[in-house]
């Protein structure tokens, strides 16, 4: 089942206005490879697909939890996998432009340890059940406030610029 939020027409109604034609099918050609490589991998490990989430933030998979802790991590990887592979393949074709500059980037920021991407998801599982997983947990949340601090600090940066 696929649940589309009113916050999720809302970004594309944004995207819309914003962006041209070449970066919209771009990103959208780059979200999709990301989560079809989280369904392929939920797929090979005998996980069940449940629902798919659309919303302002993002798309958001709910499937049955997985068996081990080995499968799980492999299909929250597949995402930023699948995207970082289609970067090489472009790149080595010798076709960048925007579809590759934007799965490079889908790929490793979906790798940062936030909670709600993929390498924070992660992090959160490997952590879950640990013997020390409080402290495990309290450093993760300092490196997400500084992650997102310097995120805050670059983007202030650049709006500074204009």
């Amino acid at each position: 089942m696929i649940r589309v939020g009113f916050s999720f027409l809302l970004f594309n109604a944004l995207l819309f206005m914003f962006c041209d034609g070449e970066m919209i099918a771009s990103f959208y050609a780059v979200c999709l490879l990301h989560e079809l490589g989280h369904i392929a991998a939920l797929r090979l490990t005998g996980g069940e697909l449940r629902r798919v989430e659309l919303s302002f933030f993002g798309i958001r998979i709910v499937a049955a939890p997985a068996a081990d802790v080995g499968r799980g991590a492999l299909v929250l990887l597949s995402g930023p996998a699948a995207n970082l592979l289609l970067w090489a393949v472009l790149g080595g074709l010798g076709v960048g432009g925007r579809t590759a500059q934007l799965s490079l980037a889908a790929g490793v920021f979906n790798l940062l340890p936030l909670s709600s991407l993929d390498g924070g998801a992660l992090f959160d599982m490997l952590a879950a059940g640990r013997v020390h997983e409080r402290q495990i947990r309290v450093c993760l949340a300092a490196v997400r406030g500084v992650l997102a601090a310097g995120i805050l600090g670059c983007i202030a940066a650049e709006m500074a610029k204009t």
